[in-house]
């Protein structure tokens, strides 16, 4: 969907400097990173309003593995040796907050974990009430791969879990074998504000730069 908007955008570029003399220097990636930049813009835009379209920026994956790593990576102040379950999921809008999860857990959908990104992790185990219940610590800080790190805590057996989010950067869904494709994009309204505002950015930005349309119209001696 990305890409496909990103052609959109560049031949509405290209047709719109129709008459110009020069070819517009881009390409199709820098557009690409260019929407998922405008997208963010527009979501704090919203949010800024207290307009946030949710239904319409969430996306979901179903099929996160899970395997085992030791949190002496994380940056919690804590030295961990045993190793935990760990998964990693593509990085969120976190200007959002606590809204951008709508629900982590369970495949099924039927069992919802406790979501931290702080340290408050670490005291979960002395909680009155649901101190045994699966929870989970995400790390909002990329890492290699340039994706958010989390470990599930209580749920020794889980082998894959669930999320429905508001992502930063949608193209990370494509790492997933259940978000193929065009199907990964949940854009409706935002495509067409993206794909408005970045070409009259463009094509104000050109034709400022461009030389002046020649005319075929001669001059009578």
């Amino acid at each position: 969907m990305i890409h496909k908007l990103a052609s959109a955008i560049y031949n509405d570029i290209v047709g719109g400097l129709r008459g110009f003399t020069g070819t517009p220097n881009m390409s199709i990636d820098q557009l690409e990173d260019e929407i998922i930049n405008e997208r963010l813009q527009i979501i704090k835009e919203y949010a800024m309003k207290g307009l946030i379209p949710r239904n319409d920026l969430l996306m979901s994956i179903s099929c996160i593995s899970t395997d085992c790593q030791s949190l002496d990576q994380c940056r919690c102040g804590e030295s961990y040796s045993k190793p935990e379950l760990h998964f990693e999921i593509p990085q969120l809008v976190n200007d959002l907050e606590a809204d951008s999860i709508e629900y982590l857990g369970s495949v099924d959908k039927l069992q919802e974990f406790k979501i931290y990104t702080n340290m408050n992790f670490l005291y979960h185990k002395y909680k009155r009430r649901g101190a045994s219940q699966p929870f989970v610590y995400i790390q909002t800080t990329p890492n290699e791969n340039n994706m958010y790190d989390g470990w599930v805590f209580n749920a020794p057996l889980l082998k894959k879990l669930s999320i429905i989010a508001i992502f930063k950067d949608p193209r990370q869904l494509s790492f997933y074998e259940c978000c193929a494709g065009d199907d990964i994009e949940n854009y409706s309204f935002l495509s067409t504000e993206i794909h408005k505002r970045l070409v009259e950015k463009k094509l104000r930005v050109y034709r400022q730069l461009a030389p002046q349309p020649t005319s075929n119209t001669q001059i009578p001696q």
